[in-house]
């Protein structure tokens, strides 16, 4: 029968090799981000060489390059930098940390006599800060006298305080919650937060606007629309008044002119018409003539008559 016999190096499986990380940790982008571990391994030996590596860029035990720090590099990445010892601390510390950084960090050590890689590493996550709004209105605009709170937020954990700016200008308040029990008009502005000391880890802006219901544009709006209305109401029915009177005026005027045409016609309506004057004397003339006319033929006849009459009586008599 095979016999297979293990053979262990001194201390590779003892619990003195170890390395303690810290929970997950959540960043805010632009902020440091420290990284507190230490390391044990056995009496007797020295330390010689110290890696950080990233999961990302690196795989399984951090066994070759690239490293984002190295004990016995030159060129190591400015944004990590080792704050631990040779003994017993392997803390690291990751300035201006953004989301490229996010991911798994594992600790890699080398002794005169071995080498330790700390499992499973710690994750460090990385995120912007926010600003977010609760208020007492639920719908609508917000307006003058409601209530409203505007809380900095990062995603993957809780602040313990933040600064805050309105229009870029710091406020003096520390509380990652900003309260207002009754907002104003003043209060309308552009609101971001950071972290204290870290004004690159600013949110974006978060924009509220108060409305003043009482000057409110959009209460004047509709305010001179309906001014309007009844303006153009009330002079659209001043002209059909007028228009009416207008034409009623003119209506009696025409009755009143063809009134007086056929009661009394003016003179001047005989005025252009001089030959029908004339003709009507002529027709006054031509009648007399004729009414006395036969008149005096008749006086004529019987004179003529009664002198012949005489003459032949006187005839007659002589005779």
């Amino acid at each position: 029968m095979l016999q297979v016999i293990l053979v262990l190096l001194p201390g590779v499986v003892s619990a003195e090799w170890n390395v303690n990380y810290p929970p997950p940790i959540c960043a805010a982008r632009g902020s440091d981000a420290t990284i507190g571990c230490n390391f044990t391994y056995p009496q007797g030996q020295q330390v010689q060489k110290l890696l950080w590596c990233s999961m990302t860029s690196n795989h399984d035990k951090c066994y070759n390059k690239p490293y984002v720090y190295d004990s016995e590099a030159n060129n190591n990445q400015s944004n990590f930098q080792y704050i631990g010892d040779k003994t017993s601390d392997c803390s690291l510390l990751i300035s201006n940390i953004n989301q490229t950084h996010s991911g798994v960090y594992k600790f890699r050590f080398i002794t005169s006599e071995n080498s330790w890689t700390g499992n499973p590493g710690v994750n460090i996550l990385v995120h912007d800060l926010r600003v977010s709004m609760s208020r007492s209105r639920e719908n609508g605009s917000t307006i003058v006298g409601d209530s409203l709170n505007l809380t900095c937020t990062l995603k993957c954990g809780d602040l313990a305080e933040a600064q805050w700016f309105k229009n870029g200008d710091l406020i003096q308040q520390s509380d990652p919650v900003l309260t207002f029990s009754r907002v104003t008009a003043q209060d309308s502005g552009n609101y971001s937060c950071s972290l204290r000391n870290f004004k690159t880890t600013v949110s974006e802006e978060f924009t509220i606007y108060i409305e003043d219901v009482a000057g409110s544009p959009t209460v004047l709006i509709i305010v001179m629309s309906l001014f309007s209305l009844v303006f153009i109401a009330a002079a659209v029915m001043l002209i059909r008044r007028r228009k009416a009177k207008t034409q009623k005026k003119t209506v009696e005027e025409r009755e009143e002119a063809q009134d007086s045409v056929y009661s009394t016609p003016p003179k001047t309506a005989y005025a252009n018409l001089p030959e029908a004057k004339d003709v009507q004397q002529e027709d006054e003339v031509e009648y007399s003539s004729v009414s006395i006319k036969p008149k005096e033929l008749l006086q004529m006849s019987a004179n003529t008559e009664q002198q012949d009459d005489s003459t032949i009586y006187s005839t007659v008599m002589n005779g």
